[in-house]
């Protein structure tokens, strides 16, 4: 009869997540891994394989994390206009206020990864594709408010907003002030906004 393991998963994948998002995958030894995890070499390759499928595993907990986040911000306001520029201004404040600037792990892994890594490729892809949902949910409430132009088409507009986060979250580490993406949101939105 096979021993119960003798620690959560979730916190296990949680610390190899925050491994990986501090070095970046390649960077990232298995010595990094077992001291942020406080396992043994054997018990990390028993519980969740080599080491790209830890980093895939724990990018697939984070991304469905984000996603919980990302859901309640954009349906948190009963004006989804606003909804939509505190969704950029809350990872704004996330980003910029990190000690170290690491910026997002879904972001790191596209500029490391996903142009070589069809797997980790595929994981984003679905992700972003979800995300691009509820962007353009909220864009069509926006826009049945009369908040956001009618001549500019959801999916295009949740488009714009989801390279507006991906650029605004890598020049963050280390290019862009949290002021300077501030000004960046604020005047992005002042170009959506219905003139009328």
């Amino acid at each position: 009869m096979p021993r119960p393991r003798e620690f959560d998963t979730e916190t296990a994948l949680d610390n190899a997540m925050q491994a990986f998002w501090n070095h970046g995958y390649e960077a990232t030894s298995l010595s990094d891994l077992m001291d942020a995890m406080s396992l043994q070499k054997g018990s990390i390759y028993k519980a969740f394989g080599d080491k790209h499928s830890l980093f895939v595993s724990s990018l697939e907990q984070y991304l469905d994390h984000t996603y919980e986040s990302d859901k309640r911000l954009l349906n948190g306001s009963s004006s989804a206009y606003e909804a939509l520029k505190k969704w950029l201004h809350e990872d704004n404040k996330f980003v910029c206020g990190q000690s170290l600037k690491r910026g997002c792990l879904m972001v790191n892994a596209i500029n490391e990864l996903a142009f070589k890594d069809e797997e980790v490729s595929k994981i984003i892809k679905v992700h972003l594709k979800k995300l691009s949902k509820l962007l353009i949910l909220a864009v069509e409430r926006a826009q049945a408010q009369r908040e956001i132009r009618n001549d500019l088409t959801p999916k295009s507009v949740a488009s714009m907003l989801l390279t507006q986060l991906i650029g605004m979250v890598t020049l963050s580490k280390g290019m862009n002030s949290q002021q300077a993406n501030k000004n960046n949101i604020d005047n992005l939105f002042l170009l959506l906004k219905n003139p009328n």
